[in-house]
């Protein structure tokens, strides 16, 4: 959800449920002090993109297997996500984007698969039934059971990319803004007309040599 300054993320584990009250869940809410980036092109609805694929992420740190799950693996194991943003589907089926701070996100998640030696696809699902992770992430728990919710704090989570590459974009984005707003000083002063052909108010010739 990104409306406004209201942000948040939700998801929950259906393999082995049948029911969502018999399921584990998270649901956070984002802010400009624990995801700064996600305000960074202004409205957070802008990077939606970025946030459903970190709801993906955070899914699969706190409802996934843990990285121990590796040592006991002799290949490679293949998990899904759902999620009805098909343009996510498509990405971690690519793995490459050259856009902020959604490559940011794609990163971290291939490095944390990596790490539970997992395989990581998303499933597109429509909207209608994804009914249960949406009122997630507009903080209805109607559905779920309390005493199953996973308590996450984005900020002691071991994220192995993601904190470091956007502490680097946030001041990427800074410089670019300063770096911008010089240029476009710059493009003002070269469409401006010599000095010596302005006109001062009362010096040109029909003041100064009236008919």
């Amino acid at each position: 959800k990104a409306e406004g300054e209201d942000v948040a993320i939700g998801g929950w584990l259906s393999r082995g449920v049948s029911r969502t009250r018999d399921a584990p869940w998270f649901a956070v809410r984002l802010n400009r002090r624990n995801a700064p980036w996600a305000f960074s092109r202004g409205e957070a609805f802008r990077t939606i993109a970025s946030l459903e694929l970190l709801g993906a992420l955070v899914g699969l740190m706190v409802l996934g297997p843990k990285p121990e799950l590796k040592k006991e693996l002799i290949g490679t194991l293949l998990m899904t996500c759902g999620t009805d943003n098909r343009s996510n589907s498509y990405l971690l089926d690519r793995m490459i984007t050259t856009k902020y701070p959604l490559g940011v996100a794609l990163m971290e998640l291939a490095a944390q698969p990596h790490l539970r030696g997992i395989a990581l696809r998303a499933k597109w699902l429509p909207r209608l039934q994804n009914e249960e992770a949406d009122a997630l992430s507009n903080f209805d728990f109607s559905s779920f059971d309390a005493g199953k919710r996973i308590e996450v704090d984005l900020d002691t989570l071991n994220f192995c990319l993601l904190n470091d590459l956007f502490a680097a974009g946030d001041e990427y984005i800074a410089e670019l803004e300063q770096i911008k707003a010089a240029e476009l000083v710059r493009a003002k002063a070269s469409r401006a007309p010599p000095a010596s052909k302005r006109r001062r108010k009362g010096l040109s010739l029909k003041d100064t040599d009236p008919w």
